[in-house]
């Protein structure tokens, strides 16, 4: 209520809150005073203003851009994992095949007697089958406790509940059994058919 007595206001204002606080500054003061002209006085709030507005834009495109480079790299690494894993299984097979071989080999007094002793063919298998088994299921079990210990290191010790998958687990603790018996069943059925009279003479 002072007509022709007053004909500019200087104000102090902050543009911390948000983006366009000068467009803010300029409803704000036309609900008060109608018909009144916002300028910007001073550039040099304006420019820091900018600047804070350019250093907020920065950073989000800088961690847009941190995310989608990390998103590839484990897209990267599930491909590559899927590519190895077969070969890493046929190769766990093969070991395992291998070892189950030697282990028969080594054997062959032991099962030979047993043989003489009136023990069956599926006897003697299930011995050393139910032995595969186990070590399948020790292997998945350690196996998967190695995994998930290595996915918290890579996440800078970070334990998180997205790390541990039980469909992994369960499939682990299915497929390594499977495997370890699929490579045992040959050597030890090949083993357990002998004639024990053929063993026990040439040892």
């Amino acid at each position: 209520q002072k007509p022709g007595k007053i004909n500019a206001i200087l104000a102090l204002e902050c543009n911390c809150a948000t983006v366009d606080r000068l467009g803010e500054v300029r409803a704000e003061v036309a609900k008060i005073l109608p018909d009144t002209q916002v300028i910007e006085f001073q550039s040099q709030a304006l420019a820091r203003a900018e600047a804070r507005t350019q250093a907020a834009q920065n950073a989000l495109a800088a961690l847009d851009a941190e995310k989608a480079s990390r998103e590839l790299q484990e897209r990267e690494m599930e491909s590559f994992a899927a590519m190895l894993a077969p070969l890493v299984l046929l190769g766990a097979a093969a070991a395992v095949g291998l070892l189950a071989w030697l282990n028969v080999r080594s054997r062959t007094v032991e099962i030979g007697t047993l043989r003489a002793l009136g023990y069956r063919t599926a006897q003697i298998l299930g011995l050393f089958l139910s032995k595969a088994l186990l070590l399948g299921l020790a292997g998945a079990a350690l196996g998967y406790a190695a995994g998930y210990a290595a996915s918290v290191y890579r996440a800078e010790g970070a334990l998180s509940a997205r790390y541990f998958d039980p469909q992994v687990l369960v499939a682990g603790l299915v497929l390594a059994p499977v495997f370890a018996l699929i490579a045992t069943w040959i050597p030890a059925l090949l083993a357990a058919r002998q004639d024990p009279a053929v063993v026990l003479r040439e040892e």
